[in-house]
């Protein structure tokens, strides 16, 4: 085990992490700044990894969290990052999978959800590394768009928010799942590498409702100049 502490862009929360493991990147972190939340609100993060996005977002919004994750060696970790951010008092990690959510929260009791589902379907097996726990984060092998739609919708409250970041060319397919269970997009902002990139992340957010109209597709997020600085676009979403 290598592990490593790195400090959050535009937040106050350094993470571990560890080499050998899954580790969470710049999605994790566009997905965190894409949220926002109230501070009698509650939050779970599924599938959460080493814990960035929920710890960013309960010490940002002083909101009680609840993190799941499968692998125990990340939540692990992600009870360091939470011992060492002190906060302790604001956010549970359980280490268990997402199917038994429902041991530990009741139905319609969360305001927010967020989550870093894996991209890629599990029969994607060209895509496999030799890594478990690239495969479990990365491959529905544990946690599909079916499980999502289901556990989200169990949990939220009517009206309550579900926030996401994915791969575009899998974004109509799980609109349509999503929407079996009541929670529509509502909310779209699609990230470019660069400018003359296709995009390769989306960021959604899905409101749990029967009412399906009401898309928002906000102006396109780059990341990067042609001299591979970071744009200016990025700064201010991330810092301003």
């Amino acid at each position: 085990m290598t592990k490593t502490l790195e400090q959050v862009p535009g937040f106050s929360v350094s993470i571990f992490q560890d080499t050998q493991l899954f580790r969470s990147s710049i999605d994790s972190v566009l997905l965190a700044h894409w949220v926002h939340l109230k501070t009698q609100q509650q939050l779970v993060d599924l599938c959460s990894g080493s814990g960035i996005i929920g710890l960013c977002l309960a010490q940002k919004f002083q909101v009680t969290t609840h993190l799941f994750e499968i692998q125990e060696s990340l939540a692990k970790l992600a009870q360091e990052s939470i011992n060492y951010n002190h906060l302790d008092a604001k956010v549970q990690q359980i280490n268990t999978n997402i199917n038994k959510v429902l041991d530990y929260l009741t139905h319609d009791s969360v305001d927010v959800i967020t989550c870093n589902p894996p991209y890629f379907s599990a029969r994607a097996h060209f895509k496999l590394s030799k890594s478990t726990s690239q495969n479990i984060a990365r491959h529905e092998l544990y946690f599909d768009q079916e499980l999502l739609g289901q556990t989200a919708s169990s949990l939220l409250k009517d009206n309550g928010s579900l926030y996401l970041v994915y791969r575009p060319d899998r974004l109509l397919e799980l609109s349509q799942v999503l929407q079996k269970y009541h929670l529509p997009i509502k909310e779209l902002l699609f990230i470019h590498p660069h400018q003359q990139d296709l995009a390769n992340l989306v960021l959604i957010k899905c409101r749990k409702s029967m009412r399906t109209n009401g898309l928002k597709v906000w102006p396109d997020l780059i990341l990067y100049n042609e001299d591979a600085t970071y744009t200016n676009q990025l700064r201010e979403f991330v810092h301003g």
